[in-house]
Parts: structure tokens; sequence; C-alpha cells
């Protein structure tokens, strides 16, 4: 019998999407939503699935549009080679990322059959593919701290003692030199992740070596999460979120150990003004604008905070807004500063976004897919997909990095001067954005180039009105009603929308959607600086 149609309703069809696979949110659950052992209704295995796992039914699984698998039928040149090269494919599948809430929907119905394969099937992926001591195989550092993820979740549930072997296999990659944190790489997410699965692990299997290694490393690295202004090191809005919701389980896991309530405290802080940060990192409609590997997800309520803008220099950002009520405000963001890490694009040679009277007008171009391969990442990562202006044949430099020369914050307008050498060249860039007028005006000048072009994207929505490559003006208009009129001392090189050769031209509000958008292109004219000016009504 077909092992499909053997099972009511079909396979499992469980979405591709960051929250699956990492695990989290932008808002963070709580480390007992993660799986406090004395917890036993969530086990840390998240949502249950919303349909049932029938004792004595094939348990087929299908994540996302790839070809469905059945739970005891799967190969081992299976887990060592998946059929699917996309690698967030690969992090849930290897992962076991996709058993958590069959699990947790199986110990729910008490379908202990079905509980118990979802067991084997977790031990036979160490039988089958065992430690190589190299990243191949799902044997990375990511892959494994969420197979550990599941481990706990599964003996949680079950305290099959079987899966105790695969939980020290898992353990010992984030114990040894492949974990992603000091002094083998920059604290980051991962690093934070992999610890918290331990401690959790530790309490589980009583391997207090495990917690009190995760303990220390949790200790010394808090400090150097954010910046001093709370944003996080890692370049992307969306991880802002994401780094302040699991430093605040760090935070609770510190309260909770011997020795450690000073450093919980200090870090409990430091995660209130990331969640501070976040808030400034949340537009006027109430989602974060799009920096880096980010999605238009909901963002954080209003901090109470007069301020008018946000500068770090530590990250390279400058927010600017005059409200934190109006739903009509205008606020921008502005890139510099260092050079691109972790889940950062290439925007800092003042790359900037901007929405005025309720809609979006720049836009970054958000995140949809981590697989390095694909021409759709390189373009998304890009200097011409952000809203920055590039030399003729200039490409990035290693090492370059762009700073804040000047800035004048006044009451109804800012001007930020921007200058870098990132393209081996030298630019000076001059935001200057107005409150009343709802007027962004933006100068670029690369004095020892002769030619150079801006890059300007539009959200989703705005259409073109009236105007024509080769000159200096354009209209466009929303779905909202609003125009935006735009005039150039350079001249308009090109308009493009939603190409694929070269890919040119797309938004990507969630992680793995794209769609169409404005992508205009403005070339110099002549030795001065190219001054655009964007204005709404």
């Amino acid at each position: 019998m077909d092992p499909v149609a053997a099972r009511a309703g079909g396979p499992h069809v469980l979405p591709l999407d960051p929250a699956t696979y990492d695990g989290l949110t932008a808002t963070g659950p709580a480390y007992g939503a993660m799986g406090d052992p004395g917890n036993p209704a969530s086990a840390g295995c998240g949502a249950a699935a919303p349909d049932p796992v029938p004792d004595g039914a094939p348990i087929v699984v299908k994540i996302g549009s790839a070809a469905p698998f059945t739970v005891g039928n799967v190969s081992a040149a299976t887990w060592k080679n998946p059929p699917v090269t996309d690698p967030s494919w690969r992090l849930n599948f290897q992962g076991l990322m996709w058993m958590k809430p069959l699990a947790r929907r199986a110990a729910q119905d008490d379908q202990q059959q079905s509980l118990a394969a979802l067991v084997a099937q977790a031990v036979q992926f160490h039988q089958a593919d065992p430690d190589p001591g190299t990243n191949a195989s799902g044997w990375d550092e990511g892959t494994a701290l969420r197979r550990l993820e599941t481990e706990n979740c599964l003996y949680n549930l079950t305290h099959a003692a079987e899966l105790i072997t695969g939980m020290s296999a898992d353990a010992a990659v984030l114990l040894g030199k492949r974990y992603y944190g000091p002094p083998y790489a920059p604290v980051h997410n991962h690093g934070l992740m992999a610890n918290l699965q331990l401690v959790r692990a530790g309490d589980l299997l009583g391997r207090s070596d495990w917690k009190a290694t995760a303990v220390k490393r949790l200790t010394s690295e808090a400090p150097f999460a954010f910046s001093k202004a709370g944003l996080s090191f890692e370049q992307a809005s969306g991880y802002q979120g994401v780094n302040a919701g699991l430093w605040g389980q760090a935070a609770d896991v510190l309260a909770a150990s011997p020795g450690a309530t000073a450093a919980a405290a200090t870090l409990r802080k430091a995660v209130n003004a990331a969640w501070t940060a976040f808030a400034w990192e949340t537009e006027p409609d109430g989602r974060i604008v799009q920096i880096g590997d980010s999605e238009e997800s909901t963002g954080r309520a209003a901090p109470r905070n007069t301020a008018r803008t946000l500068r770090d220099d530590q990250t390279g950002t400058v927010i600017g807004r005059w409200s934190w009520t109006d739903p009509k405000t205008s606020y921008y963001t502005l890139r510099y500063g260092p050079v691109r890490r972790a889940h950062g694009h290439e925007d800092r040679a003042g790359g900037v976004t901007w929405s005025t009277l309720g809609s979006r007008v720049l836009v970054g171009p958000g995140k949809y897919t981590y697989d390095k391969n694909s021409p759709w990442y390189v373009y998304m990562i890009s200097p011409a997909s952000h809203n920055v202006a590039i030399p003729n044949g200039g490409a990035v430099k290693s090492g370059r990095t762009a700073k804040v020369k000047s800035a004048k914050v006044q009451t109804a307008a800012h001007s930020w001067t921007i200058v870098d050498d990132i393209y081996n060249t030298p630019h000076t860039r001059i935001v200057n954005v107005n409150r009343d007028a709802r007027r962004l005006q933006v100068s670029d000048l690369f004095p020892k180039s002769t030619l150079w072009r801006q890059h300007w994207h539009l959200a989703p929505g705005w259409r073109l009105t009236s105007g024509k490559v080769g000159g200096t003006k354009m209209t466009f208009t929303n779905p909202a009603g609003r125009k935006l009129t735009v005039t150039t001392t350079g001249r308009i090189g090109g308009l493009v929308k939603g190409q694929t050769r070269p890919i040119q031209g797309w938004h990507f509000a969630t992680f793995g959607s794209r769609t169409q958008a404005i992508d205009l292109v403005i070339r110099s004219y002549g030795r001065k600086a190219t001054v655009t000016t964007f204005t709404v009504k």
C-alpha cells in the first residue's frame, strides 16, 4: 500500500521557514517554554502537529515542497547526502527538527508506538551517519545543536536511554572546536543556542560538566552580544529580536546558576536595552525595518522615549523618527561602519530606508534564502539590491569601512554626511531628511570617478505614472493613494521590475517569497555630485 495513502489526510506537511528550523522567533520563547525539565507539557518541543500521529500507521513527513519520506525508512545514504540541496531544508532534515511537533502531538494523544518510532529514527540517524569529525553530512555545529534540541525534546517525553549516545555525540560537537563562539568565532546566536541546549541536556541527563561549560561561556560572552546602544553585532534587524529573546533566556539560566547572579543582573540590563533598540527598528506601521537578513515581521511596542535619533557607531547604524505614536510620521535608517558579517548585507556605504505618511518608500531587499550558491542569495546581499551608490566597475574591497563625518539633528530636519572608500575610491554621501516637507534628499560624489550609479529600491506597490528613462524626473503612486516624486541632477539610467536575467527588481518580505518591485537606477551626469530627491504627498 502507498504509505502516503495509508494515513488519513496524507503526510504531515511541515513548513520550511526560519521559525521552524531555528526553533525560535523574533520575540523569543521563555527558557521554560523551550523545555524546562519541570515543564513536561511543552518538553521543549514547541507546538504540536495539527494532525494526529496514530499508532500503527506509517509516519509520512513532507518538509516544504520536497518529496515526502517515511519515518523508519530513511537510508544511510539519504541521511549523509539528502536529496534536497537547499541548506535550510537540510538543516531541518538532518537536525531532526521536523520530529518535534510530531513527538509533541504523539505524546499529547498518548500514541506511544508513534513516539517510540520517532525515538528509534533519531537513534538510527546516529547509527547510519556517525560523526565524521568534520562539518560534513550534517555534523556542522548548527545542525548538531538543532539535533540536540530535538533529542532533548524526545528524552523529556520518553526518558529513553537509547537516546543518550546520540545526545552525547551532538554535545561533543558543541563542546569542541566546531563550536560557533569564542575562541573560534565571534559571539553569535548559534553559540548562544548551543549553550542553552547544553544546559538543558545537562539538566536532563545529570551532566553537570556540560552545564558548567555552557554557563561559563554564557557569562563570558554576554558582554559582547550587544553594542552600548543595545544593537546586535549581527547586522540584521530580524536577528535583533532573536538575540534579545535568546539572551533573555540566558539571563534566566545565569540567575539560576550559583555564582552567576551578578552576571545575570548585568545581562538583564543589556537585554532591556536590546529590546529598546528593537523598538527603534520597528517602523511606524508596526513591522520591523528590513536591514540585513530580515523579514517584514512584527516589531516591538514603542518605549517611553522622546529622542528623535539613535546613533550607534559600533554597529554603524542611524535610525531617525519624529514620533512614537503617529503612524504617518517620517522614519529612516542609515547604514555605515564595520565590514559585513553574520547576517549583514553590503549596505554600509550609506544605505538608506525611508517611510513617511504611512507608506514605505525606500526598502532593503529582505531575506529570501540562506543558500550561498544561489544567484538569489548573491543578489540579496549585494550592493545593487540596496539603496546605495556604486562607481562604475566598482567592487567592494575587503576590510574597508565607512564613518559619519558630520551630523546635524534639528527639530524638523536631520542631515548626515558619510565618507568611505569601500570601492577603493573616495566617496561622500550626504543624506537629508525633512519632516515637514516629507522629503528625503541624497547626494553622492566620487571625486576620482567619471561615472557612478545610484540604486533606489521602492517598496512593492509603487507604480510609475510619469517620466521616462533618460530624463530627470519620475512620479509614482501606490495603493494607499500617495504620490512619490523623484527628481535628480543626474539622469535616470533605468527602471527594472521583476527581472531574472540578471536578477534585479525584487523584494523579499518573507523568507522564501519574492515580489516584483521597482529598482530605479540613476547615473551621474558630469563630475558634480548626483543629488536625488524623493518627495511624498
